[in-house]
């Protein structure tokens, strides 16, 4: 009876062992075959935020505080006087 239930578990333990190995091995076959599209992606992800992020920075640099007050100046002038 013992005997019978070690066997059981042992061939129970090995099918899920083959079952993770294989799918383990499913995995990375779809990974690799994929590989290119993810690296494509990847640049161009890359290349957004390097795009934004130099946009972001000459947004920031092209208007000082001075040249905002006197525009801000300007307009409420330009209201008050109309």
């Amino acid at each position: 009876m013992i005997g019978n239930t070690v066997m059981l578990m042992f061939v129970g333990m090995t099918v899920v062992f083959i079952f993770l190995v294989l799918l383990n091995m499913a995995i990375s076959l779809l990974a690799y075959c994929t590989s290119e599209h993810t690296r494509k992606e990847e640049m161009a992800l890359a290349e957004e935020e390097f795009a934004r992020r130099i946009k972001k920075k000459k947004s920031i640099d092209t208007g000082g505080i001075n040249t905002q007050t006197a525009v801000i100046s300007a307009a409420v002038h330009a209201f008050r006087s109309a």
